[in-house]
């Protein structure tokens, strides 16, 4: 309901301050001037002066009745009648409005009947009709308070109208002495002043009555009550003033926002897969949403490792997050496909290299597994000991690590939650001169600098990971200034006044940077990871393997056979992939002892670290039984290739598919999937390969290493890519 028309709306404020018989209430004449202040105020009620009539300590009751229907034959939109003072009640139970010269328990023709105000405003044919009560009876004589009889609210009920009264049947409305409203109306004044949360459009009267209740309530004070017919409720008659406070919000509240984004970012892909909806998950290992998250993230660690679709389904099968009855096998493959496809189309990212700019690798499903756990540990670290934390880590999600349990079980739930305000703290300092020096260290004399580098090399989005981007910010100015002031320090002469400033201010933020280390001892590993100050060769990689990514997600190609049955190199989705072909029976039964025995070695060959050309043999190590090898080529003047081996390097590790040949009767050719090998490069190796292929792509790229790759390596290397073949999808489809 919209707000009332100004020109066909009146308002009647009466109240009675001063009396003869009952203690006297000086806060009445404030609720008159400010209730009369809102009602024509421009930014509240908007009502013209003359439309709104205030009546203090009215001499008789005809005078009460008078402006009461004088205002009602005025209304055609709205009435409303206010009144402020002592209740008073016949022997019969009836309510009458004190005036001044009232008399408890007697001479009730001194005091208005409320039935002949309600009578007046029921003649009135405005359709909206609004009174508000702030009176009681007179049977509580203790100063400061006002009685009000048990069934008040039920006799002023009038259809069509909406009533609200000071308190309760059984309780005493308060008028404090010396605050500067009573108690009720104080409250309704300050609802409409600095409006209501929650309520959008005009203030209706069932909100403001919300609103006045709990906060009246929250003070310990008598809650009112109201009575509406015909939609009262909704009657509004102010604007909504409220505004949200706007408060920089704290590094903890920043974190918790992000885990939200991350598992918000999982969750979208299965939006519409039965398993994962209301109501499927059990809530005593954690909130739903983390564990879904968590159950995502951990298919596609195990998709990216081969895993098969029956296996992965097992697992879910066997896990106890489910409410029973269980999804059954149709709904766990559904999960599984849906989770595959976002893998295989955006890196279950909604851009390149971060999960909707959050930091997640898309070539790690790891990293983001174990992120999830990590939170999750420290989540569940609240509400149960340690050592079930342990225990459940153990059998919930398959890990083994002692000193990994312990860790986790360790992390705080909150560890940015003490995180102080270095700013604010040097502007607390009692001397301005450290302040001043502390700010120019962070400033001018270093931190500037050092921010804009650190930033610069942050492969991540700053829009939604904003906590590390105020931690790492603050850590690399922090390291900066503590330069800076060492420097300056080593100049001052020992007796030097401002020697003791400086010393002050090295103080202050050698205690910040021990702050900020317990902040990052206590957050995940991924988290100090994605802190970490790069190096140059690091912000170039980087920066090749967002283009490379994006390059890769971009494209719309499913797995096609390897051409003259080959051993070949490729990717899945956003990770490396290869598949070795099987050309006989013995090499078939090799490749499953081998798969069931597992561990496969690299080496690399290449003539000199600027070849043209790198093999990569995979085999057996040592004289092994299956005596499988394979070898592939990577052309390092093809940044398709240079590229691949960089992503290789990066993620330290690669899926291998066995696939072997069947020609049926008719001469049709069909590929079968063996098995899958993970193999793990090492750290040598992986090391090796990102020297080479960062040296590869800088000979395709001169001039595109430094600080500014984002802005001219990105286009010189799409370009490359575009004009290269594309990488061929070596995963065979499960």
């Amino acid at each position: 309901m919209g707000l009332p028309n100004p020109d066909r709306t009146r308002v009647v404020l009466i109240g009675a301050d001063e009396y003869q018989n009952f203690p006297g209430l000086p806060a009445v004449h404030n609720n008159l001037v400010r209730l009369a202040e809102l009602f024509t105020s421009s930014h509240a009620g908007g009502l013209p002066a003359g439309h709104c009539v205030t009546a203090r300590n009215p001499a008789a009751r005809d005078d009460v009745l008078d402006a009461v229907y004088q205002a009602a034959s005025e209304a055609t939109n709205t009435l409303v009648v206010y009144f402020a003072g002592h209740g008073i009640r016949s022997p019969e139970g009836s309510l009458y409005l004190a005036l001044g010269h009232s008399e408890p328990g007697r001479k009730f023709y001194k005091s208005v009947a409320f039935n002949d105000l309600r009578t007046g405003v029921l003649e009135s044919v405005a359709p909206r009709k609004v009174v508000i009560l702030d009176c009681c009876y007179s049977g509580a004589a203790l100063e400061g308070y006002m009685g009000v009889p048990d069934e008040f609210a039920d006799q002023t009920a009038i259809e069509g109208t909406y009533v609200m009264t000071a308190s309760a049947a059984t309780q005493a409305a308060m008028a404090p002495v010396g605050a500067r409203f009573t108690a009720f109306t104080g409250e309704l004044v300050k609802a409409i002043s600095d409006g209501v949360p929650d309520v959008s459009g005009p203030l209706d009267m069932n909100s403001l009555y919300r609103h006045v209740s709990r906060e009246l309530a929250s003070k310990g004070m008598p809650v009112p009550l109201q009575r509406a017919g015909d939609q009262g409720h909704a009657i509004a008659l102010f604007r909504n003033k409220w505004k949200q406070p706007w408060e920089e919000p704290t590094l903890a509240t920043l974190r918790e926002e992000w885990f939200r984004a991350i598992q918000e970012g999982l969750l979208s892909h299965v939006r519409d897969v039965s398993t994962l909806g209301k109501g499927r998950l059990r809530t005593d290992f954690g909130e739903p949403g983390l564990i879904g998250s968590l159950l995502i993230a951990r298919i596609a660690v195990q998709l990216a490792r081969g895993e098969s679709t029956a296996s992965i389904r097992d697992w879910l099968a066997a896990s106890p997050f489910f409410t029973a009855p269980g999804p059954d096998g149709d709904e766990l493959n559904e999960l599984i496909i849906k989770v595959q496809f976002g893998f295989e189309y955006d890196g279950l990212a909604t851009t390149v290299v971060v999960l909707d700019g959050l930091g997640l690798l898309p070539w790690s499903p790891e990293s983001t597994d174990m992120l999830l756990i990590e939170y999750w540990a420290a989540q569940r670290g609240r509400t149960v000991p340690r050592t079930r934390v342990e225990r459940e880590l153990r059998e919930l999600w398959d890990s083994t690590d002692v000193r990994v349990h312990a860790a986790l079980s360790a992390l705080p739930s909150s560890p940015l939650e003490a995180y102080p305000d270095l700013w604010e703290r040097l502007k607390d300092e009692p001397d301005f001169r450290v302040g001043n020096a502390g700010a120019m260290s962070l400033g001018r004399l270093g931190g500037d600098r050092a921010w804009n580098r650190w930033m610069s090399t942050r492969p991540w989005s700053i829009l939604k990971a904003r906590h590390l981007v105020s931690l790492g910010g603050d850590l690399a100015r922090c390291q900066a200034a503590q330069r800076a002031l060492g420097r300056l320090l080593d100049q001052a002469p020992s007796g030097d006044e401002f020697r003791g400033v400086l010393e002050r201010a090295a103080e202050i933020i050698r205690e910040h940077l021990e702050h900020i280390a317990l902040a990052v001892e206590g957050m995940s590993a991924i988290e100090s990871e994605l802190l970490r100050e790069c190096s140059q060769d690091e912000h170039f990689q980087d920066g090749c393997l967002v283009t490379f990514q994006q390059h890769l997600l971009e494209r719309h190609q499913s797995f096609t056979p390897f051409p003259e049955h080959a051993t070949t190199h490729g990717t899945w989705g956003p990770l490396p992939w290869w598949s070795i072909a099987l050309h006989d029976e013995r090499e078939q039964r090799a490749a499953q002892e081998l798969l069931a025995r597992g561990g496969m070695r690299l080496a690399i060959t290449a003539k000199s670290r600027d070849a043209d050309e790198l093999v990569i043999t995979c085999q057996e190590p040592g004289p092994g039984p299956s005596r499988i090898t394979a070898r592939l080529h990577f052309h390092l003047r093809d940044a398709v290739h240079a590229c691949e081996l960089l992503l290789l390097a990066r993620r330290q590790k690669v899926a291998v598919d066995f696939l072997s040949e069947h020609i049926d009767e008719w001469d049709d050719r069909e590929v079968n999937l063996i098995g899958t090998l993970p193999i793990d490069l090492g750290g040598d190796l992986g090391a090796t390969l990102a020297d080479i292929a960062t040296h590869a792509l800088r000979r395709l790229m001169p001039g595109a290493s430094g600080p500014d790759f984002h802005l001219e390596g990105v286009p010189s290397l799409e370009r490359l890519l575009k004009s290269s073949r594309l990488p061929q999808i070596c995963r065979h489809p499960r």
